[in-house]
């Protein structure tokens, strides 16, 4: 499964708030993620009313960060709001879905003065009972693709126990660490390669990755994939 499927499955699992009482709303995609983004880009997310009845949907704009463990922070002070509104420009207004009805929601890049941008759309529908929302996330980098990340990795090996990786991302854009570890046995004989990735890291962010070791390893090389 590549770092995107993975990165979906994470964003699915912790951004799906309130999924019962959104489970007639569905948007797509759930990432937006754009390189070498220029002033006047636009950015076009589905949504969909898959409800009875109509519905109205309100739509409103933030920031995300990461803690230490890859997970979402949604960052929805006034500062974070007023900072995701200086760069990005919510198109449409006023959205309202009938049943079985799909529209456009469209998203205008307004800044390119940054490096990285982490900014987060709420979909939130009108209606009675729990209020809920769904979010897409947007990962926006004014730099090109071909930009080789700068990772950081710390070890700590517990023996016959498991391997910790700190993954430190010092870039300017958001990547995932990819490697290999190699098993070595009490013979020093390489016995098991291993490929490994930490996930999507922030610039300026860290994040843990562990690995639970065989019993009979008795020293392990981390290696970065080239």
């Amino acid at each position: 499964m590549s770092w995107v499927k993975r990165f979906l499955v994470w964003i699915a699992a912790c951004l799906m708030l309130g999924s019962t009482a959104t489970a007639s709303v569905s948007v797509s995609p759930v990432v937006i993620e754009g390189v070498e983004a220029e002033v006047g880009q636009v950015f076009e997310v589905l949504c969909h009313n898959g409800g009875e009845e109509a519905v109205a949907v309100d739509l409103s704009l933030a920031l995300f960060d990461q803690d230490d463990t890859g997970r979402v922070v949604l960052l929805e002070d006034a500062e974070a709001i007023a900072k995701a509104a200086r760069y990005l420009n919510v198109i449409t207004q006023g959205l309202s879905l009938e049943a079985m009805e799909q529209g456009v929601i469209q998203v205008e890049l307004m800044r390119d003065d940054f490096d990285s941008l982490y900014a987060v759309l709420f979909v939130k529908p009108r209606q009675e009972g729990v209020q809920a929302r769904l979010a897409v996330l947007f990962l926006l980098s004014t730099v090109g693709s071909g930009v080789q990340a700068d990772m950081a990795i710390s070890t700590l090996v517990k023996p016959r126990e498991a391997l910790t990786l700190t993954v430190e991302n010092k870039g300017i854009s958001h990547s995932p660490w990819e490697g290999e570890l190699h098993f070595f046995d009490a013979s020093d004989h390489l016995s098991e390669k291993r490929q490994v990735t930490s996930g999507l890291v922030l610039p300026g962010r860290s994040r843990g990755l562990q690995v639970s070791l065989p019993p009979w390893v008795h020293r392990v090389e981390v290696r970065t994939a080239r």
